[in-house]
């Protein structure tokens, strides 16, 4: 009896190589990844499985187009079926695998000139339920999702030897398991502050709205990055809409129907509101179905957390913790 495993095949590009290729490739990838992934787990890593090629062909049916999930990332992704097998156990894992609101990455494919990564498969998307059809989500679920990411990024910053900075947190990179537990996704963006350093330099990359005002003029990023991200993250889970368009509309400026993308990180770069602007938007326009206490202080947390002073934003632990107390 074979055991199923639903999985996301991500890759930047489909390939096809012969047998010698496949084994060309994948000495030099699983090399290079063995030395990246004990480098930046400082030697504390978990097994995970080594996947053919053709395996991964099978699970996807050839990377059939109908399999492609709907998820904005940096990745095409492929959802797939692997039947249980033996399989061969190496001593490594991906940093963040051993974190429950982090997507576990069961294994990898060495074989292709890209490596490709296989996932645990998370069947919903937060998206869904605030841009899309579904019912909005209840407060108790909103504000537990809220914590299940400011846990993960706390993992990130401060579980292992240097903070790993996502550089990504959004809606659409939150995914849902069947019991609405969150698990932030796309690593795609991340990158590690080097030792004896306070920031990381990179170029600009991301979705307007998430990204730090610091950090679009400077190309450095830190751990207030991510809070900034979180914190307009909060406030689309807070309001049900894109922050972009709650930062233009809060700095007093009118919202234009059917701007593009570049026209709204134009006008928001020179009209960001006040942290007192900001708070009253959004005491007005929260999704109202908490206590009174509870929006008040979710607000206020969601205000600060996008300050556009990065000193006076909480770090994600402060968050992590007040987001506690709210939903106690």
């Amino acid at each position: 009896m074979s055991l199923k495993k639903l999985i996301n095949s991500f890759s930047r590009t489909k390939t096809t190589t012969s047998s010698r290729s496949h084994s060309d490739f994948s000495l030099k990838n699983g090399g290079l990844m063995v030395e990246e992934l004990i480098r930046i787990s400082n030697g504390d890593y978990n097994p995970f499985c080594i996947f053919s090629a053709r395996e991964l062909e099978q699970a996807t049916n050839d990377y059939d187009q109908d399999l492609v999930l709907p998820l904005d990332t940096n990745y095409r992704l492929f959802q797939g079926v692997l039947e249980n097998r033996g399989t061969v156990e190496i001593a490594i894992s991906a940093y963040v695998s051993a974190n429950s609101n982090l997507v576990k990455l069961l294994g990898c494919c060495l074989e292709t000139k890209v490596p490709m990564l296989v996932f645990e498969y998370v069947p919903e998307n937060l998206s869904t339920y605030l841009q899309g059809e579904k019912v909005t989500l209840p407060w108790r679920y909103r504000i537990r999702i809220a914590a299940q990411v400011a846990a993960a990024i706390v993992y990130l910053h401060v579980g292992k030897s240097r903070p790993l900075i996502h550089r990504h947190v959004k809606i659409s990179n939150i995914l849902l398991d069947a019991n609405l537990n969150a698990k932030l996704f796309d690593f795609g963006l991340s990158l590690e502050i080097p030792s004896g350093e306070t920031y990381v330099e990179a170029l600009v990359e991301g979705t307007i709205g998430f990204i730090a005002p610091e950090s679009v003029y400077t190309c450095k990023f830190n751990e207030k990055t991510d809070v900034f991200a979180f914190g307009a993250t909060f406030i689309e889970i807070l309001t049900g809409r894109e922050p972009v368009d709650v930062f233009i509309e809060a700095s007093g400026d009118q919202l234009i129907p059917n701007l593009t993308p570049v026209a709204k990180s134009s006008l928001m770069s020179v009209s960001l509101p006040t942290k007192r602007e900001l708070l009253l938007f959004l005491k007005a326009n929260l999704i109202k179905d908490g206590t009174q206490n509870a929006l008040k202080s979710s607000a206020e947390l969601a205000a600060s957390c996008v300050d556009v002073l990065p000193a006076r934003r909480p770090t994600i632990e402060e968050v992590a913790k007040e987001l506690r107390k709210i939903q106690n």
